[in-house]
């Protein structure tokens, strides 16, 4: 492996914007910041394959330099994808009522969404056929969205959709349901 300095990473960053490094004992990965389509390429791999192909998905795409022993090599790759898991680290969406609508706010990102029925889930189903993930999410997300902020329409900025998408089960599941053996 070359000798990784500052004037790579600053180079890196300029590139893809956010640069983490993944050392694993004697060993570094670097890694760019991963996007939606990076997360639904890794969890179509992890559907089709199982978690250890999530894992790999990852590492695979996002890896940019370092020594590449850390994806090939077990006794490195294995701790390295358990630490994938810390690109899930997004801030939590807040929900707020306003009559029968719900204000989502992700940051300084704020959307306005109507009640979700029934119909839009089923709606949003059958636009995803495939069961691709996060589709089904996102053509919810566009039925019942009555206003929002520009950052709502980067549907590549994983710091927003996935607040977004756990907000928008949350808020289709507001009720506690729970079956008791009697």
């Amino acid at each position: 492996m070359k000798n990784i300095d500052e004037k790579q990473i600053q180079e890196w960053k300029e590139k893809y914007g956010g640069v983490y490094a993944l050392p694993v004992e004697d060993k570094t990965a670097y890694l760019r910041e991963p996007d939606m389509k990076d997360f639904k390429r890794a969890f179509t791999a992890m559907q089709t394959n199982g978690d250890l192909a999530f894992g790999e998905a990852m590492l695979t795409s996002l890896f940019i330099g370092g020594d590449e022993e850390i994806k090939s090599n077990d006794t490195y790759f294995l701790p390295a994808r358990k630490e994938m898991a810390s690109f899930f680290n997004f801030d939590d969406a807040e929900i707020t009522k306003d009559g029968n609508k719900s204000i989502i706010t992700i940051g300084e990102a704020v959307c306005k969404v109507r009640i979700i029925t029934r119909d839009d889930l089923k709606l949003a189903e059958k636009k995803n056929p495939g069961n691709k993930p996060f589709v089904t999410q996102e053509k919810l997300f566009e039925a019942v969205c009555i206003e929002k902020d520009e950052a709502y329409n980067d549907r590549n900025n994983a710091a927003i959709r996935f607040p977004l998408y756990q907000a928008i089960e949350k808020l289709q599941n507001q009720k506690i349901a729970f079956i008791k053996k009697l």
